[in-house]
Parts: C-alpha cells; structure tokens; sequence
C-alpha cells in the first residue's frame, strides 16, 4: 500500500470517527435528557394528581371508595383546564378523541386497578411510557404497575426514588417511578431527523476526508518524489543534487538537509577526485623518478635492465631482430678534470639530449652510468643499428661544444651487437661492450660492431 493511499484512509477514517463519535454522544445525551425531562414531566403531573386525590380524601382505602383516581385525575385537568390534546395518531374521525396522550403517567380518566389487578390496556393502544408503583407509609405496595403485587413490601432497591405524599405533615404514600422511555411520534420524528442530520454529517465527512486525502497526498506524494528522485539520480553517480523546498513542514525541513547533504557529498565527492588525481601524478612521478637518470631525464640503469630482458623475450618468441649499443664518451675524465665537474655534467645531459631526440618510440636509451650510455633497439638488424649509431657518434662530434667552452671537444665510441644466440639481454650487452673496448684500443671515436 503506498504511502498516498495509507494518508487517504487516514484522514478517512479520522472523520468518520470523529463524525460518529461527536454524533453519536450528541444522540445518546438528546435521548437521555429528553428521557430525563419526560420522566420529571410524567413524575410531576402523577405527583400532583395523587397528593391532591389523598389529600381530598385522607388515605388511600377512603379516597378508592369515594372516587376512582381516573375520575378525579378528569375533573382535576378539566378544572384546571390542563388536559393535553391526544396525540394525532390517536384521533378518531369527526375529531373525536378516544382518551388521553401518553407520557405523562397513568392514563387520565381510566380508574385506577384494584388490588390484585392489572392496569387495562389504554383505548390509544399499547402501555403508558411510565408506571408509578404508589405504596402507603409502611412501603407496602397499593399499586403495582405490573411489576409487584399488592401488599407486597416494596424493595430497597425501588425505595431509593421514592417520592413522599403528605396529608398536612403526615407521609400517607409513596410514589416511586417505574418503565422506560418510549418517545412519541413527534419525538420519533426529531430523533430520525437527528440520524438523518448523523448520517449525512458522515457521508459529508467522508467526502471532504477523500478530498484532502486527494490534495494533501497530491502534494505530500510531489514533494517525496522530487526525494526520490534526488537519491535515485544520487545513486547513479550524480551527487550534486537539488529539491525544491517548499513550507516550512517536517518535508520541507528534509529537503533543505537533503540539499545541505548533497551539495556536501559533492564537494567532498571532488576534494576526492582532486586527492586521487594528486595521489596519482605523485605516484607517476615518483615511478618516473625511480626509473629516470635525475641529470640527463633518460631512462636508468635498472629500468634499461628490465626492459631489456622484455624485448630480448619479445624478440626471441617472435624471431625478430634485436641490436644492443653500449657507448662511452671518449677522455671524460680529462673533461671532468680540465674543466670541471659542472662541465662534464653539461655535456653528459647534452649528449643525452642528442640520444633521446633522435630515437623512436619503440627504441630503448638510458644512462648505464657515469658516461655510459646504452640503447635497445628492436626489430633492427645489425647494419642498421651500426649505420644509426655512426649518424649519432657524428651528431656529438658535430655539436658546437664550443659554446659550452672554448676549448671543449666531445666524441663517442659505441659497440653493437644483435646476435640473438648470446641467450640473454645482459650477454648481448656484454658482447657489445667488448666491442666498445675494442673501439677505444682501435683509437676512439668509431663504431665497432659483429
């Protein structure tokens, strides 16, 4: 059940409980006050007309053979002029009126039951709504009303409400009310008004309930969808997100945290990237600083090694060529000691320089250290290699070292080596480098190679 639903039915039943619980205590409290004057009504009237019967009379037993109570209660109403209409249901054609209306104790101008004796139904058909039980001073009942035999002594229980009738200031009876309420047409009709009223305050509720429920969850359901579609985009990797917000309700507040939540991850989510993107060229730089030569930015000694037993591997399985060059510069020493060290390590980076800028891609050069320098080339034959390392030895005799001293000159002896049948990278490069002694005690500045 989703969420709009579960506030729909709340509402719902919100209303028609408070609808039926307001017009429920509204209809039990009419009926009960309405019981409560009828029965004070009927109490009164029967009160009245039996103190005024005992009182014409003096007891009970006398006023009984004098005159019935219904004859008395008759003339009682007649004089004073008191009688009630019947009720309409009870009129006969030509307007005749068959007795007297219920609700107001016993019927008036029916007499009394004698004892033993039972009150005669009453000419509007049906029982009176109330009985009164009347008992002498002893609580002996006189009249029963249906409910105790005469003589019978009256209960506690039905003593409580008893009413006194005195005769000057003696207690000659009792009256104690007896039935339930029994409304009139009239009255019927205003309690069926009143359900009516009930019925459609329900139906009205239940209608405004749904229609809050519409509009309410409407907006509630709106603003939770923005939510979820905030996190789901969230989710996908897009954390910088933003959800209207709208009032200042328990949603409202949660959009703004959102906000603040988001446009905080996002922040940290860069600072992180921006970390990892330091981390990273920090790492390649240190990677490069371990496998680079820190005075002439070529490739070092340990870096050419591994390197090396690659292509050697490579050339092997393929059965491609593979040319190793070792070269040293010639009189470095004397360089070193004739012009100083800062001499010798401007020309051991311009001789590197010279190296780097003339290889390719695939090809493999490094400082093998002090002023060796050896270089890897692959798919190359022999001739090849040895015509590119004479152009390179002429580069550096070439170069205008004048400029770094007047009286500076730089040459190169190289050895080359491609035999594949050495067995491995290094023997290759050991062979090449007895070809490199051969070239400096054959007079330097060549290229020997085999």
């Amino acid at each position: 059940m989703s969420l709009r639903t579960k506030f729909m039915l709340a509402l719902l039943l919100t209303g028609l409980a408070a609808v039926a619980m307001v017009g429920g205590l509204a209809y039990v409290g009419m009926s009960k006050k309405v019981d409560v004057i009828r029965r004070q009504h009927a109490a009164d009237s029967f009160y009245e007309g039996m103190s005024g019967y005992l009182q014409k009379y003096g007891s009970w037993q006398a006023a009984n053979k004098a005159e019935p109570f219904d004859d008395f209660m008759r003339s009682y109403h007649e004089a004073q002029g008191t009688r009630p209409p019947p009720p309409p249901e009870q009129e006969q054609e030509g307007g005749e009126r068959p007795g007297p209306p219920q609700g107001e104790g016993p019927p008036q101008g029916e007499g009394p039951p004698g004892p033993g004796e039972r009150r005669p139904p009453r000419r509007g058909g049906g029982e009176p709504p109330f009985h009164f039980i009347v008992a002498d001073q002893d609580f002996h009942v006189l009249l029963g009303a249906g409910v105790y035999r005469p003589n019978e002594l009256l209960p506690e229980s039905a003593r409580k409400d008893a009413r006194a009738v005195k005769v000057g200031e003696r207690v000659v009876a009792y009256i104690s009310p007896e039935g339930i309420f029994t409304p009139s047409k009239q009255e019927q009709q205003y309690m069926d008004a009143m359900r009516e009223a009930l019925l459609a305050g329900v139906t009205g509720a239940t209608a405004l309930a749904l229609v809050l429920g519409v509009l309410l969850s409407r907006g509630l359901s709106r603003k939770l969808s923005h939510l979820t579609g905030a996190v789901r985009a969230m989710h996908s990797g897009s954390l910088l997100q933003r959800v209207p917000v709208e009032g200042r309700d328990e949603v409202a507040t949660l959009a703004s945290a959102f906000n603040d939540m988001s446009e905080q991850l996002a922040r940290s989510h860069e600072e992180l990237k921006e970390t990892h993107q330091t981390i990273l060229a920090q790492a390649e730089q240190m990677r490069e600083l371990s496998v680079r030569d820190a005075l002439t930015k070529l490739h070092n000694r340990r870096h050419f090694d591994e390197q090396a037993t690659t292509l050697f591997s490579h050339a092997v399985r393929h059965k491609r060529p593979l040319s190793v060059v070792i070269g040293d510069i010639d009189f470095f020493k004397r360089i070193n000691d004739q012009f100083s060290h800062a001499t010798g390590d401007a020309v051991l980076r311009q001789v590197g320089e010279i190296l780097r800028s003339h290889m390719r891609l695939s090809d493999l050069v490094a400082r093998y250290g002090g002023e060796e320098f050896v270089i890897a080339f692959p798919e190359t034959e022999l001739p090849q290699a040895a015509a590119l390392c004479d152009k390179l030895r002429n580069m550096i005799e070439g170069f205008p070292w004048h400029e770094v001293h007047p009286d500076l000159k730089v040459t190169m002896s190289m050895g080359v080596y491609a035999d594949l049948a050495a067995g491995t990278a290094e023997a290759m490069l050991q062979k090449a480098d007895a070809l490199l002694y051969r070239a400096k005690q054959t007079g330097r500045n060549r290229v020997c190679f085999a």
